[in-house]
């Protein structure tokens, strides 16, 4: 999918927002993620890719909200599939995820998940935001890049 993310650094609908207007910090704000359409994983994936593409740092804010559930299993795959697809670029180490996932049981899927199948970039999951907030803080720290006082903001102002 091509989209200039520079022109265009948000999208969203009522399933989900994508905002990447103070990337490297890039929201995924997964507002009714059992009903996310292909086109909307494209869009995601699109914005990884313009940053890999691009040699862009990011970091990436995934908020789930208690009882929304999980995307489909159709576009989990998708998303395996574009992990192993782009496997040796996100190797570079700038690249990052941090999951706010409320429920402990899903939490537990992923770690299990992760033992055998371990994600090519580094990837953090918390139970609340503020604890997300904290690890994005941390992630662009440890990458060297700046938290500015719009990051700061915006990390702040990311719904509980």
């Amino acid at each position: 999918m091509d989209r200039d993310w520079d022109l265009h650094p948000t999208y969203e609908s009522e399933r989900i927002r994508i905002d990447g207007a103070l990337s490297p910090a890039v929201l995924y704000d997964m507002k009714l993620p059992r009903q996310i359409q292909d086109d909307e994983i494209a869009l995601m994936l699109s914005i990884a890719d313009f940053h890999l593409d691009r040699g862009r740092p990011m970091i990436v804010l995934v908020r789930h909200v208690r009882g929304t559930g999980v995307i489909a299993a159709r576009h989990r795959k998708m998303f395996a599939d574009w992990l192993e697809e782009r496997r040796e670029a996100l190797q570079r180490g700038d690249f990052g995820v941090v999951v706010v996932m409320p429920e402990a049981i899903f939490r537990a899927v992923l770690r299990v998940v992760y033992r055998f199948r371990a994600p090519p970039l580094r990837t953090i999951t918390t139970s609340d935001v503020p604890s997300a907030a904290a690890a994005v803080r941390s992630e662009l720290t440890r990458i060297g890049q700046a938290i500015t006082p719009e990051i700061d903001a915006f990390l702040d102002g990311v719904p509980p």
